[in-house]
């Protein structure tokens, strides 16, 4: 790609990124998006193959292009990755797969971002990579011998078939369990929970009662209130998840074992001190955000997000939320806010 001007960059082609470049479009705004994987969609498809969505179809729906019906009301992986593709087609939307950006900073009035040997400048700047980027592992991990498989939950859904043997997973958030039941299935599996989340109450199901956090939403504009408050007035914020696993254990689907807190050679102990020598381990232990891509002040979480989803540079956005549905009023924002600026 040449060096060009252009009016607003916007880095990542998920749902953040190609809502904000199609309302862009509406309000005659040009926007480029790049993003690294190789085809629209791919973080999607390399994910567990049992992954659902936690919401509903008509809450995954970009402007301008109804999410397409189905037998379940909660659409899977692949479907979500084929609406992507197919939005940025038929919404015309500039897009370049294969391109990373390996650096981002202010020049002049607008922005610098280095993608390979190539130098492009734009007015405006969207990071739109999302939350899951740099998997958390733990620093005993790499006291394991060199025999037991060692993946990150958002390397398993590409991984293949795992070898015969015991399975540990680590971390009992929604990735974790439901990777385990899927597991269990083929595999001998033990889960390592550091503290026990709740079994999601049968109407996080109820595309009923998503309709009333839609309606949350479109009165709120996305806003959520401060403090604990039942949903759907407000998300749970992971702490639900949709693997009864009292009921699991019951059954002996597989086992749960205290938090994992050391490794060597072929076993991991965990904080009761019994030990397990597995064959593989999968590590569920969440992400941590890296923006030293960005030349910005940063901390753990990244850098700072203001009103308008607006960064800690002039021109700068980033929009990094869990829900998809959430994106949309994140998305709105930003678009509304560009499109006032000249």
């Amino acid at each position: 790609m040449a060096s060009a001007d252009i009016d607003v960059l916007i880095i990542g082609a998920g749902h953040a990124g190609l809502g904000v470049a199609a309302r862009l479009k509406e309000r005659g705004r040009h926007a480029l998006v790049v993003d690294a994987k190789p085809r629209i969609g791919d973080t999607w498809r390399e994910r567990w193959s049992s992954l659902r969505l936690f919401t509903p179809r008509f809450m995954n729906t970009l402007p301008g292009l109804r999410f397409p019906d189905g037998a379940d009301p909660f659409p899977g992986k692949e479907e979500v990755a084929d609406y992507q593709e197919r939005y940025a087609s038929e919404r015309g939307l500039d897009v370049r797969m294969s391109t990373r950006v390996t650096r981002l900073r202010r020049e002049g009035q607008g922005f610098a971002a280095e993608i390979g040997r190539d130098l492009v400048r734009a007015r405006y700047a969207v990071v739109a990579t999302g939350a899951h980027q740099v998997p958390r592992i733990p620093a005993f991990a790499s006291r394991l011998d060199a025999g037991v498989l060692q993946l990150h939950s958002r390397d398993y859904g590409r991984a293949g078939s795992l070898p015969a043997g015991p399975v540990l997973v680590v971390g009992a958030r929604n990735s974790g369990v439901e990777i385990a039941a899927e597991l269990a299935r083929t595999h001998e599996v033990t889960l390592a929970i550091g503290s026990r989340s709740t079994h999601a109450p049968a109407r996080w199901r109820s595309p009923t009662w998503w309709r009333i956090a839609q309606l949350r939403n479109s009165l709120s504009h996305g806003w959520e209130p401060p403090g604990r408050w039942p949903w759907p007035i407000k998300p749970p914020a992971g702490r639900w998840i949709e693997v009864d696993l009292s009921r699991a254990e019951r059954e002996g689907l597989l086992r749960t074992v205290p938090r994992a807190v050391d490794a060597a050679r072929d076993a991991v102990r965990f904080a009761d001190g019994r030990e397990l020598r597995p064959r593989t381990v999968i590590w569920a232990t969440g992400f941590r955000v890296d923006d030293s891509w960005i030349d910005a002040p940063s901390s753990d979480r990244g850098v700072a997000i203001g009103r308008h989803r607006r960064g800690p540079l002039p021109g700068l956005y980033v929009l990094r939320v869990g829900l998809l549905a959430s994106l949309y009023w994140g998305g709105l924002a930003v678009a509304a806010d560009i499109a006032r600026r000249r």
